[in-house]
């Protein structure tokens, strides 16, 4: 999913999720070999940017797996824990390596009568 798709698509989203207040964040992630990430999403939702080499995601909406090992399909919209694994054997630690970075937008939902940020 393009960044570009992700930002159009997010509006129609958080309407459907019964939400009018929000605003974007970004995250990016590093995932060195043998690690993962942990994310308590729980009344959150993030998208995945492009696609991130060798990381596996999985979440309460599915799974993200780039390795070619177990998915059919893969879900780049993300909530509840989410789980960002890299089982590279060989911990990478240039951090310019492409196997090992995740980037995120979050849109943050913000409570109904809660103003909008400007």
């Amino acid at each position: 999913m393009t960044e570009n798709f992700i930002l159009n698509y997010i509006p129609q989203r958080i309407k459907q999720l019964g939400y009018r207040n929000w605003h974007l964040r970004y995250r990016a992630l590093t995932v060195l070999g043998q690690s993962r990430v942990i994310i308590a999403a729980y009344n959150e939702l993030w998208f995945i940017v492009d696609h991130p080499v060798g990381l596996v995601v999985d979440s309460d909406y599915g799974v993200y797996d780039s390795t070619g090992n177990s998915s059919n399909e893969n879900m780049h919209q993300h909530r509840g824990e989410i789980t960002i694994q890299n089982s590279d054997p060989n911990p990478k630690k240039n951090n310019i390596h492409p196997s090992n970075h995740c980037e995120l937008i979050w849109p943050s939902l913000q409570n109904n009568n809660t103003p909008k940020r400007k």
